[in-house]
């Protein structure tokens, strides 16, 4: 069934026009302005903060789905399942906006490369430089951690807890996001994303070089304290290498075409990430692992 629902909300993701999000939830922002508005809540502890902001939506979403599986064989709870998950997919509907960099960069035209990546492609901690290869380093490492956090994260918590999980995931990346809330928030997404992106880091290696990407998941496996953007990264760089060469990046002011290319290079290997996923769910799902 978790199969058959997110299969359904990527077809619709993928075939219908929706509205274009950013990383940011206008919802959850209210939410916490809601709150921040009121004086005595900035005096709470940090964790007491976290639990009124991110737990308790939580426990209160996932007891009304499981109000609603009481009615009609679950039909209405499967559905909101699917409207719950293509809401969150569609805050990584980055693909027309990538594609028109590339696009942009194919045809020199670098200032249109610059405002698609500052407007659309970047996020608050990247900083846009003059230096388009650097600009291209900073807009894989962009869409590799945003891909993950909007999408596999999503994703491996939904098959892990079912709605509960997709809701603390969900309310977790929105909290860290929220910088005005709390300097350390991101600690609690941190925890989240251990195990995620290391497995998705993996699943790099299975879609990629395995042989040179499997040092360097080991190297990262048990660091608790490395980032999950930099944990992908750097595995993801070793499974795009060949011929047992060290990864080199491509100017594009000497080589528009290879680097063009290098671009594409990553998005495929979302793509192969993905499907290797939705197989192994698959046949969890007809082996009787997930319901």
């Amino acid at each position: 069934m978790k199969f058959l629902i997110v299969f359904i909300a990527l077809f619709l993701q993928n075939n219908l026009t929706l509205p274009r999000r950013s990383s940011q939830s206008r919802s959850f922002r209210g939410w916490l302005s809601f709150w921040l508005k009121r004086g005595f809540f900035g005096r709470l502890p940090r964790h007491l903060k976290y639990f009124w902001l991110v737990i308790v939506p939580t426990v209160a979403g996932a007891a009304a789905f499981f109000f609603l599986e009481q009615f009609s064989w679950g039909l209405w709870a499967a559905i909101l399942e699917v409207a719950l998950l293509l809401y969150v997919l569609s805050h990584i509907s980055f693909e027309r906006h990538f594609e028109a960099y590339v696009k942009d960069l194919e045809r020199g035209d670098t200032q249109g490369a610059y405002r698609c990546a500052e407007q659309y492609l970047a996020v608050p901690e990247i900083d846009i430089t003059d230096d388009v290869s650097t600009l291209n380093v900073q807009v894989i490492k962009v869409l590799l951690h945003r891909w993950f956090e909007y999408f596999f994260l999503m994703v491996f918590w939904y098959m892990v807890a079912d709605v509960a999980g997709v809701l603390l995931a969900w309310f977790s990346v929105q909290y860290a996001r929220a910088s005005d809330c709390d300097a350390k928030a991101w600690r609690y997404l941190h925890f989240l994303e251990w195990i995620p992106a290391r497995l998705l880091g993996l699943t790099f290696g299975l879609a990629g070089n395995f042989m040179r990407a499997l040092p360097v998941w080991q190297r990262f496996l048990w660091q608790t304290q490395a980032s999950s953007a930099e944990v992908l990264y750097q595995v993801a760089c070793s499974s795009l290498t060949h011929n047992g060469e060290e990864k080199e990046w491509h100017r594009v002011d000497e080589d528009a075409e290879s680097a063009v290319a290098e671009l594409k290079e990553w998005h495929y290997l979302h793509l192969r990430s993905m499907s290797i996923w939705m197989v192994v769910i698959a046949f969890a799902t007809i082996g009787g692992w997930l319901l």
